[in-house]
């Protein structure tokens, strides 16, 4: 039995593979993880990661139990566009491109791997010889956030709808597991099968990846966290702002249960 963990950019991978690296130690679980589109798996590992929820491959003939972390669409483009201004991931300060094929990883982001060469060097070309993150520097918040919404926002919102439901995966807003984290956690373990005692050990395992306990320097040293709260587009966008998603991604906040 695998026990598989799916989450999206900025909706709880950090989180993700902090709690699965845990149990896996824990309880001596072989432990895998995956960026991008994935077409296979190991059939070893235990527990497996997917970072990025792009599934290539027939999760019926893997025997598992999931759970699917989901986010806001709101917040998933505002703090992309957050993360992005500051991170320091290889795709986002790229500049040196190549169009050569295949374009690969640091040219593209690992989720958008799959796609077509054309796609490619079209996204390449509208960066207009600049990193994706000094695109980012270079405009002010109304304007960056349209970067943002055109591109990974875009990338990341179409990737959730996208996804096809599995009888053996739960879905679980990233929002109520930051809320109550044991209560949560909890929901997600006995999904997977775990025992009661095992459950309890699990949480003391995994308490340390719980914002909630972490300490404002803790959350200041990680590059994943912006804030405490973990939903801000309320205090952060303006009303023409969140009128302009809501025209081009409304299906998705209300297919998504927001």
């Amino acid at each position: 039995m695998h026990y598989f963990f799916f989450s999206y950019h900025k909706s709880g991978t950090d989180l993700c593979g902090g709690i699965a690296r845990r149990l896996a130690e824990r309880f001596g679980w072989s432990r895998g993880a995956h960026l991008g589109l994935v077409t296979q798996i190991d059939p070893t590992m235990r527990v497996i990661a997917f970072a990025h929820s792009l599934i290539g491959f027939d999760l019926s003939c893997h025997p598992h139990r999931g759970v699917r972390i989901i986010r806001d669409p709101r917040d998933i483009w505002l703090s992309g566009y957050l993360y992005h201004r500051r991170c320091t991931e290889p795709w986002c300060v790229h500049e040196n491109f190549d169009l050569w094929p295949p374009i690969r990883f640091p040219n593209v982001p690992y989720s958008q791997q799959h796609r077509a060469e054309d796609w490619k060097r079209a996204y390449i070309r509208g960066l207009g010889g600049m990193s994706y993150q000094r695109n980012l520097l270079t405009l002010d918040q109304d304007e960056g956030l349209r970067f943002e919404l055109r591109r990974y926002a875009a990338w990341t919102i179409e990737a959730m709808v996208a996804w096809q439901p599995d009888p053996h995966t739960i879905d679980i807003k990233i929002e109520d597991l930051v809320a109550d984290f044991d209560g949560v956690l909890s929901r997600i373990l006995r999904h997977f099968g775990l025992s009661e005692p095992d459950i309890a050990t699990a949480l003391a395992v995994c308490a340390p990846e719980d914002i909630g306990r972490m300490s404002d320097a803790q959350l200041a040293q990680n590059p994943h966290i912006y804030a405490r709260k973990i939903s801000k587009w309320r205090d952060m966008l303006t009303p023409a702002q969140c009128k302009s998603f809501e025209a081009l991604h409304d299906r998705a906040i209300k297919r998504l249960g927001y």
